[in-house]
């Protein structure tokens, strides 16, 4: 019943720019399935993982694909930026797979240990012939090629701890690190430091070209980057509601994971 009056129940909120957002609940085909995490491709389609699972769904919530392969663990982190290489990351197993855009494997799995990468804790997908690392241990900042490489080594050198929970990438344009002391930490695709956001506890995050949306105390806030034609503002409140474990924004709407792994998707007015 909460689940219902949630899907019809409608919200408007009031961003921190005074421009009034009008959102509403629509439902999804597989709103009673149970997912970890969601991230989205250009086009709109869904990527939603659980376990050793990771499913498809086209924008209109038809299920149209999944892949599992239970042979290396839990998936830590999907990158379906680029879509004709879908980036799918075993931490523990220290496996990195790319499939194609019908979720088929692409070549055999690109093994970090056989590299002597065995501290990456982070993985994405630089451009479509590239991999971007993150090497826990050494605090570096790996760009590698498809099979594993590594053409350059940028050392992250922060005050204080840093130890970043994730790490996303606008392909050959900007890499973003997550970290729970620092905020977000943005870097241009060579590994120079461009900006940190210092906003601490800052528990989810989404890069965009001109920005980034992110999840704390409740609320996703948008932060667009300062251009010359483009001021430097305030973080705007697009949508607060608790205990989100994960979202993503796309043309589609706002398409959040509570912490039961139960999907909602928010269309805006």
């Amino acid at each position: 019943m909460k689940k219902l009056l949630l899907i019809i129940f409608s919200v408007a909120l009031s961003c921190a720019n005074a421009q009034e957002r009008h959102y509403s609940y629509k439902t999804l085909p597989f709103a009673d399935n149970v997912y970890e995490s969601v991230t989205s491709d250009l086009q709109g389609n869904l990527y939603l993982t659980f376990d050793t699972h990771l499913d498809f769904f086209t924008p209109d919530g038809r299920r149209h694909l999944n892949y599992s392969d239970q042979t290396w663990g839990n998936i830590t982190h999907v990158d379906a930026g680029i879509a004709s290489k879908i980036l799918v990351f075993y931490r523990e197993s220290g496996n990195i797979v790319l499939l194609n855009n019908e979720l088929a494997p692409i070549s055999s799995p690109l093994n970090l240990f056989d590299r002597s990468l065995m501290t990456v804790s982070l993985a994405a997908m630089g451009n479509p012939n590239k991999i971007v690392l993150y090497d826990e241990a050494n605090q570096d900042l790996l760009i590698t090629d498809l099979s594993l490489n590594v053409l350059t080594r940028t050392h992250i050198t922060f005050p204080g701890e840093f130890h970043p929970s994730d790490m996303q990438v606008i392909p050959d344009h900007r890499i973003a690190l997550l970290d729970t002391l620092h905020g977000i930490c943005l870097f241009d695709f060579f590994g120079t430091f461009e900006k940190e956001i210092p906003t601490p506890d800052i528990k989810i995050m989404q890069l965009e070209k001109d920005g980034v949306v992110y999840y704390q105390n409740s609320q996703i806030f948008h932060y667009r980057m300062p251009s010359p034609t483009t001021p430097l503002r305030e973080p705007a409140v697009i949508f607060a509601w608790p205990n989100i474990k994960d979202f993503d924004v796309n043309a589609g709407g706002l398409y959040y994971i509570d912490n039961q792994g139960h999907i909602f998707c928010l269309s805006e007015k």
